[in-house]
């Protein structure tokens, strides 16, 4: 069962999907990133219905290849499958290829829950 979590209009909902993107971004573009996903790219995520919160992480140093990593959780499975195959995904990696692919690393995975 996944855990009951408010969504950005205050319902209560379950989250049994995680996004994970991880991400290496090239020294001199990293505080440009950094504004840039925090203030535009995670309210532009959000805005995709079902998609339940999200949050970014910087890694220990020494500890991972990829710096940085974002989390968003997702109600269930067909709200991911939807989220991967939209013209809202499209347009959230065009934006994120124009600005960063050049002097950017990144991975994406998809988890489901398991326990608890």
């Amino acid at each position: 069962m996944g855990r009951v979590r408010f969504h950005l209009s205050g319902r209560p909902t379950m989250a049994t999907i995680l996004f994970v993107v991880k991400a290496t971004i090239r020294t001199d573009r990293e505080d440009a990133f950094n504004r840039w996903y925090n203030e535009e790219h995670v309210p532009h995520v959000l805005q995709f219905k079902g998609l339940v919160s999200a949050r970014r992480y910087k890694a220990l140093e020494g500890e991972e290849t990829y710096q940085y990593m974002a989390v968003y959780e997702l109600q269930d499975e067909a709200t991911y499958r939807r989220f991967i195959a939209s013209e809202h995904m499209k347009t959230l990696r065009a934006d994120y290829d124009a600005r960063f692919g050049a002097v950017s690393q990144r991975a994406r995975f998809a988890y489901t829950q398991v326990w608890p």
